[in-house]
């Protein structure tokens, strides 16, 4: 857990390791939350949802503002003291391995981007499905490693360049047998879309073709806006907890 540290969220190389600054990007994470909450299975009254890897909670924030009874869980101590404190949300520091959560306690789970750097995604979707109740749903992203425009980049793909803070990829496959062997029935899959800023998008899409400089310049002279884009990067995951 050294590496989620506060300097994590406010990294120096943040194309290789974590954000160049997470929080000052919380307009456009709400955004892109917001989106996300549209997602979730329709809300009963009282229905409770744990985001694990909440990080600086914003996501707990748009479901709570959503009607969802949800809290969070973040290894990062940083980051989960800054949910509290300043979004004012209910995130505790821990992993699923860490936290003591009865069996069944949640209607949904969601990891947002996640399961790419647990040590055993096995074990981590097996502990999920615990803390499920029957018939409960779990939402993930992960980066699609056998998108189309991952196997057409090759090695240029933005996703790659995340080793070995990513210490697993996924395509579709992968992931559906995983859920599967794990409990759970997959209800649908989609790539979705993120709104970033220019700076963050340009700099990445310059890293895929070898020229980040360039690019960063270009995104510096718009920074003060943000653009919603799907680059089929990140595929969503809905799955059902079979039971």
């Amino acid at each position: 857990m050294e590496l989620y540290s506060e300097h994590y969220f406010r990294s120096d190389d943040a194309l290789a390791q974590g954000y160049s600054s997470y929080v000052s990007h919380a307009a456009d994470l709400r955004a892109t939350f917001r989106d996300r909450i549209r997602r979730l299975p329709p809300k009963a009254e009282g229905n409770r949802l744990l985001d694990i890897g909440a990080a600086a909670g914003f996501f707990v924030e748009q479901a709570r503002l959503a009607g969802w009874a949800a809290e969070g869980l973040e290894p990062s101590a940083w980051a989960a003291a800054y949910a509290r404190s300043e979004v004012g949300v209910p995130v505790a520091e821990g992993t699923l391995e860490t936290a003591n959560i009865a069996p069944g306690s949640f209607d949904v789970v969601t990891f947002w981007e996640v399961i790419e750097h647990v040590r055993d995604p096995r074990d981590f979707l097996t502990r999920t499905a615990r803390i499920l109740k029957r018939g409960g749903r779990a939402l993930l992203s992960t980066p699609d490693a056998g998108s189309l425009v991952a196997r057409t980049l090759g090695k240029r793909w933005l996703g790659w360049q995340k080793v070995p803070e990513h210490l697993f990829y996924f395509d579709r496959a992968t992931l559906r047998r995983l859920l599967d062997e794990t409990g759970f029935d997959v209800v649908e899959e989609r790539y979705v879309p993120l709104t970033v800023g220019w700076p963050y998008a340009l700099e990445r899409l310059g890293a895929s073709f070898g020229s980040p400089d360039a690019f960063a310049a270009l995104g510096r002279m718009l920074r003060h806006r943000s653009v919603t884009v799907n680059c089929y990067y990140d595929l969503m995951v809905v799955a059902r907890l079979r039971g």
